[in-house]
Formats: C-alpha cells, structure tokens, sequence
C-alpha cells in the first residue's frame, strides 16, 4: 500500500438525499469518488444518509453523526459532497462543522466551494437554503390545510387494502387513494369475522394459514390485526393531523375527522362498531387463535369441562415377521380432566356434516331468521347526524353570545349521551350473527368449505352444543356412524 503525504487530505465521502431511493445516494457517491481520484487524495471513509431531511435535526444514529464522530477521532479531515444542499440546509449544521467548534474542510464539487481558501461562500449559500426551506414550510402548511378540507391524506405509504395514485395519473377530483382489490378483500374479511365474533388471534391465524400476507409481507398478527380495525382512513374517513411517530389510532375521535375524497372499503357503522369493542381494552386481549375446529368449543359429556387439542400417536402391534409398523401422529381432542383423547378428525368430519346438512334443510331460513335482527342503520346514522348537527348549532349560539355556557353544557352533555346509545345501537346492528350471512347462500357445502376456520367455528357455537364421549380404552372410532353413536349434539336454535 503506498505511503500517504503528510498533507494528502483523509475524505470523508458524504451522500445525502431526502427520499428513500438508492440511484440518488449512488450517483452522488460516484461523483464524489470521482473528484478525490481526480485529486489524488484518500476517501478514509463513505457515509450514506437515504431518506434523511437536511433542515431536520439529524439524529445519533445517521451518518451525519457517525462521520463527526470519526472526525473527533482524527480519522479524517475533509468532506466531500457534490452539492452545498447534500449537506446541510441549516447555518446550525455548518457552525457544527466550522471554527470554533470543528474545523473540517469542507469541498462542493459542483459549486466550486472549498473552505481552505474561504468558507463565505459555503454560508451564504446555506443560508438562503434556510430561507428557501422556511418559505417551502409556510407555503406547505397552508397547502395542508387546504388539502385537509379537500379530505386529501397526506403524501406517504397507504394502509394496506389501498395504492398510492401519482399526481400524473389522479382524476380531476384529485384523488389520493386507490383500492388494491386483492388487499381490500383482507381488510373486509377481517372486519366480517371481528363483528361476527372471531378473536384477533383467530384471525391473524387463518390469514396465514391461507399465505395471505401484509403490505410490507410480514405474516398477520393480533396487533396488525387490530390496529387495522381502529383505522378511520378505511371508512374514508380523514383523522386529523398527529404528531410525527406518535400516531394513535385508538385516540381519534371520528367526530373531528374529515370526509376523505377516496372511496371506502368498509362502511362507518362496520368502524364504529368494531371500534367500540377494540376501544378500552388492553392491545394484548386478542383472544386464542385454534388449530381446530371444536377445541375450547366441544366439551366433554362426563365433566362438561371443554376439549383441547392434543396430538394423538398410533402404537401399532407388532407384524407376524417381527418388523414393527411405522406410528403415525394425528390430531385429538382430550378431557382436561382425563376422562378421554379420542381422534379429532372423524368427529370434525361429523359435526361438519350435521351442520352442512341443517343448514341446507327446506326449514334452514326460520333457523337463519332467528339469529337476524331488523335494524335500520341508515336511520341511525341519519339520526347521529341530526344530533351533529344540532350540536354544531349551540356551539354557534354561544360563540355569538346567543346562549349562556351552563345551558350550552346542559345541552351538548345530553347530545353526547344520545350519541353514545345511538353508538351502541349502531354496533348491536353491524355484530351480526354468522347466520346471517347464509340467508344468501345456495350451495350451502361450497360456503362451508369456503369459509375460514373462525367463521366455522362462529357458525358451530351458535347452533349447537357438541358433547363428546369416552369410547373406552383401545377402542377405534373411524366412520361417521360411530362418531353420531359417541358425540350428543345440544341445539341452541332450532
């Protein structure tokens, strides 16, 4: 390796830009090595910061430190960077790099800048990058306001169930939002089955059993799960503004929030709703998510204590020639109190079939019936926005000096109250039981075989009881006969 002169510059190479794209960082890190070849200096070192705002404090953990850091350390001497803004865009940064404190000689390529000879020019540039990036905000918080009441979200990754629609190809209403329609049929699933009863975990469960996966492709979690429950933006519905790395979703009031200008994938009283059970109970209450179809939900007929999954092992005798038959390992259902451990998956074959055959019954639409409730949503909501508005009114009176404060507080504490009933109405209607939704079924079997492990087991809950029997000891039950013969069935509806 050749000796280095006493006087050859030790670079630091920096790259910067504010959008996560590589290309950008790349090219920057071209020109520089470039340049420092050109001079015949040495890069003691590359520091990359992708996705970091120059006129943002920029914290311990990026580059930017890490390269002073190393400059402390007397490691290097000089940076290099193509452009003044790569940089920085605030005076406070430059100070942080000159005399006093630290002087680094600073070279920009493109602007011919070396701070050897003279460091003016660097400051007089960045400083009318700090004006610049004081206008661009000022300007940019009255094009969000603007943008607010519009009901246009902000720039940045869309929940999952919805693309982002570039400035080129959006509508002449301006519309942010488009739905990902492979996306959107997880969201209205997940809402579907929450109402209907599933736990969270349950969900997330049968999402990943199918390998349908997150935005981001991820496996689904309770918590993925419930944070997409909470969130305004799938009712079309434009939460107000948070502060960065804060967002909350479960603290929004969807009073305050905007009529988004994007089409929604599930309907307010389905956010209402499943925010109302969500809502004051602790994130990690998800419930259990089950392998089977009758664990926790059958019990046993001895002790009425409910089944668990177990895995079963087949001790299969020995052959006439002395070799041993291969065991098999199977799915169970046990007693906790240790009155059985009986094959599982003949009696989830019975049960499934007894129910596939109920509900195909000439009769199956009085059982349906019964689990439906009439309720008019739409003159619920129209109802909510009566009260909306006529709390609007008073607030209107008072600011006038129309109406005195204790009357107002009366008034809009009973307004709150009619809201809440009217919340709890509205979330009664949208919890539907499972059965409802096969009043539009035909092919009953089809929709069995279909439908999520959560929703069978919702579905299997609300008809019937399943009690199963010990069968002995050694004892085999393998048809659909002998599992009728050692499991009672309780209807709870018809």
């Amino acid at each position: 390796m050749p000796q280095l002169s006493p006087v050859t510059p030790r670079v630091a190479i920096y790259a910067r830009q504010s959008v996560d794209e590589d290309q950008g960082i790349a090219q920057q890190v071209e020109d520089c090595r470039s340049e420092v070849l050109r001079r015949g200096w040495h890069v003691a070192g590359e520091f990359q910061d992708n996705d970091t705002s120059a006129s943002k404090e920029r914290g311990p953990k990026t580059a930017w430190a890490a390269m002073l850091k190393a400059f402390d350390r007397g490691e290097l001497d000089t940076i290099v960077v193509t452009e003044t803004s790569r940089i920085t865009r605030s005076l406070i940064d430059v100070l942080d790099i000159r005399p006093p404190r630290r002087d680094v000689r600073v070279v920009v390529i493109r602007e011919g800048i070396d701070t050897e000879r003279d460091d003016f020019m660097l400051k007089q540039l960045v400083l009318l990058a700090e004006r610049e990036v004081r206008i661009k905000t000022e300007r940019a918080a009255r094009y969000a306001v603007g943008r607010r009441i519009a009901g246009h979200p902000t720039p940045g990754k869309p929940p999952h169930g919805y693309n982002w629609v570039p400035s080129i190809e959006r509508d002449d209403a301006g519309t942010r939002y488009r739905v990902n329609h492979g996306e959107a049929d997880d969201v209205r699933r997940i809402f579907l089955e929450f109402l209907a009863g599933a736990p969270l975990a349950q969900i997330a469960r049968d999402l990943n059993s199918e390998g349908r996966r997150t935005r981001q492709g991820s496996t689904w979690h309770a918590t993925t799960v419930r944070r997409l429950l909470l969130n305004p933006l799938y009712a079309a519905l434009l939460p107000p503004a948070q502060p960065s790395g804060q967002f909350d979703a479960s603290s929004i009031d969807l009073e305050t929030c905007t009529p988004g200008a994007w089409e929604p994938i599930v309907k307010r009283e389905q956010l209402i709703a499943s925010r109302g059970r969500l809502i004051g109970v602790l994130p990690s209450h998800s419930g259990t998510a089950r392998k089977w179809l009758l664990s926790g939900l059958a019990v046993c007929a001895v002790c009425s204590r409910p089944v668990r999954s177990a895995r079963g092992e087949t001790h299969p005798t020995a052959r006439q020639d002395g070799s041993s038959a291969e065991s098999h390992r199977y799915h169970a259902y046990r007693c906790p109190q240790g009155h059985f451990m009986r094959n599982g998956d003949i009696i989830d074959r019975y049960v499934s079939e007894v129910c596939i055959a109920r509900l195909s019954a000439h009769d199956a639409f009085d059982l349906i019936g019964a689990g439906s409730g009439e309720v008019d949503v739409a003159t619920l909501n129209s109802q909510r926005e009566a009260l909306k508005a006529r709390r609007r009114s008073i607030a209107s009176f008072v600011a006038r000096g129309l109406m005195a404060d204790t009357e107002a507080d009366e008034s809009l504490t009973e307004i709150m109250s009619a809201l809440a009933e009217l919340d709890d109405q509205i979330t009664r209607a949208v919890q539907r039981s499972p059965l409802v939704e096969l009043s539009v079924v035909d092919d009953v079997e089809a929709w069995w075989n279909d439908a999520t492990l959560a929703r069978r087991r919702l579905l299997v809950g609300e008809l019937m009881t399943v009690r199963i029997k010990p069968v002995g000891h050694g004892k085999r039950v393998t048809t659909i006969e002998r599992a009728a013969e050692s499991v009672t069935l309780e209807w709870n509806r018809g």
